[in-house]
C-alpha cells in the first residue's frame, strides 16, 4: 500500500547476526551470571556471620542468668539452713513458733534489691499474692460515687457560667451601696461626733481689726462639729466689727476653722468738730481720728452726705487708685459726681471729672507728674485721657 511517507513495510526484520557477536553476548551473559552468584554468595556468608553472633550473644545472657539463678538459690539455701539450724540448736517445740522465726529470719536475709533486679524467671519463683476478688456492689457503688462527683461539678461550671452576669450586677451593685454606706457614715461621724469638731480658730488678714478680739466673738463655735458650722451664725458674730467688709470659712478636718476677713478701708475723711470721722467706699462710718491718715482726702462740707453722688464717685475713685498717687492726696470734693477735683500735697490741682476710667486716668496722671518734674504747674486736666492739659 502506498503511503505519503512511504512504503508501509510492517514489521522490521533483525538483521542477521556474525558467530562472533553471538559468542560475545554469551560471554557476557555468563559473567552476569558469576557476579550474581559472588554477590549471592557474600550475602549467604554475611548472614551466617551475624546469625553467629546472635546466637553467641544469647548464650552469654543465657548464661549470665543461669549464674545469677544459681546464685540467688545459694544464697536462699544458706539462709534457709542457717534458719534450720538456730532453729534446732535452741530446741524449740512450737513448730509455728519455728515456722514464724524462720519466715522473719528468711525476709531480714534477703537482698531485696538484688530480688528486684533478678531475671523474670527468678522473681516467677517467689511466692505471689492471689488476687483479692472484687465485689460488683461495692464497685458500682464507686461509680456511681465518681459519676455524683463528676455530675456536681458539671452542674456547677454550668450554673457559674449562668449566672456570671448576675454575679456582676450584684457586684456592681453592692459596690455602690458600700460607696454610699461609707460616703453617709462619714458624714454622720463628721457631723453628730466629736470627733471632727471645732477645737482651734484662727483669723487671717486682721491688721486694722484685733485678731485676739475676733477669734474671742468666735470662741461660741468651740465644740460645734465642723459640717454644722454656720455662715449665718458667723456672720452675726462678726456684726461687732464694721471694720469687717467680707469675709470667707474653711473648715480643715479634724479640727481647724478658719475665717479669713476683708477688712474695710478708708477712703474719705469728713471734719466733725473737732476729729475726723473715716468713711469707706461704702459709705461705712469706720471711727473717729484726730489726724488724717495717709491716703485718705480730706472732703469738702457738701460731702458730708454719703448718699450724694459726689461722695460716691469720689470714694469710687480713690478707693481704684494705685497706692503710690493716692498717698499724694489732701483734699477732694465733688458736687455732682461729674467734677471730681483732687488737691495733691504739691498743691497742684487735679481735675478728674467722672469715675469712669480710673486707672488709665491715673496712668496719665502719674505720668505727667514725672515728666514736669520741678516745673511749676499749679492745674492739670486728666478729665480726657487723650489730651489731658496743665497750666
Amino acid at each position: 500500500m502506498k503511503r505519503p511517507g512511504g512504503f508501509d513495510a510492517g514489521q522490521q526484520r533483525e538483521p542477521e547476526r556474525s558467530a562472533a557477536d553471538v559468542r560475545a553476548e554469551r560471554e557476557a551473559h555468563a559473567r552476569e551470571a558469576a557476579a550474581r552468584e559472588a554477590a549471592a554468595r557474600e550475602a549467604a556468608e554475611r548472614d551466617a556471620r551475624e546469625r553467629e553472633a546472635v546466637a553467641r550473644e544469647r548464650e552469654a545472657r543465657e548464661s549470665a542468668t543461669r549464674a545469677a539463678e544459681r546464685e540467688w538459690l545459694a544464697e536462699r539455701t544458706q539462709a534457709v539452713d542457717a534458719v534450720t539450724g538456730s532453729a534446732s540448736g535452741t530446741g524449740a517445740a512450737d513448730p509455728d513458733l519455728a515456722d514464724a522465726q524462720e519466715t522473719q529470719d528468711i525476709s531480714a536475709s534477703l537482698d531485696v534489691a538484688r530480688l528486684r533486679g533478678a531475671p523474670e524467671r527468678v522473681r516467677a519463683l517467689l511466692p505471689k499474692r492471689e488476687p483479692r476478688e472484687i465485689d460488683p456492689v461495692v464497685a458500682a457503688e464507686k461509680r456511681l460515687r465518681a459519676a455524683e462527683r463528676q455530675n456536681k461539678r458539671r452542674v456547677k461550671r454550668e450554673t457559674k457560667r449562668f449566672t456570671a452576669e448576675s454575679r456582676r450586677r450584684r457586684r456592681r451593685v453592692l459596690i455602690a451601696l458600700a460607696t454610699v454606706a461609707a460616703l453617709v457614715l462619714f458624714v454622720l461621724v463628721g457631723a453628730f461626733t466629736p470627733i471632727m469638731s471645732v477645737r482651734e480658730i484662727k483669723v487671717e488678714g486682721a491688721t486694722s481689726v484685733n485678731a485676739d478680739e475676733v477669734t474671742e466673738a468666735l470662741s461660741g463655735f468651740n465644740g460645734v462639729p465642723l459640717a454644722l458650722v454656720n455662715e449665718n451664725d458667723v456672720l452675726r458674730a462678726l456684726e461687732p466689727f464694721p471694720l469687717i467688709q467680707r469675709y470667707a470659712i474653711e473648715r480643715v478636718p479634724p479640727s481647724t476653722l478658719i475665717v479669713r476677713i476683708e477688712e474695710r478701708v478708708p477712703v474719705i475723711a469728713i471734719a466733725e468738730g473737732d476729729s475726723l470721722r473715716l468713711f469707706d467706699a461704702a459709705g461705712v462710718v469706720l471711727g473717729d481720728v484726730a489726724e488724717r491718715p495717709e491716703g485718705v482726702p480730706l472732703g469738702t462740707t457738701a460731702m458730708r452726705n454719703t448718699s450724694s453722688k459726689g461722695f460716691q464717685a469720689a470714694s469710687r475713685i480713690v478707693r481704684d487708685m494705685p497706692a503710690g498717687l493716692r498717698a499724694q492726696l489732701t483734699e477732694v470734693s465733688s458736687a455732682s459726681g461729674q467734677d471730681v477735683t483732687f488737691t495733691l500735697a504739691s498743691g497742684v490741682e487735679v481735675f478728674w471729672g467722672n469715675p469712669e476710667e480710673t486707672k488709665r486716668k491715673s496712668l496719665v496722671l502719674e505720668t505727667m507728674l514725672k515728666s514736669l518734674g520741678d516745673r511749676p504747674v499749679s492745674h492739670i486736666d486728666v478729665s480726657s485721657t487723650e489730651s489731658p492739659i496743665f497750666k
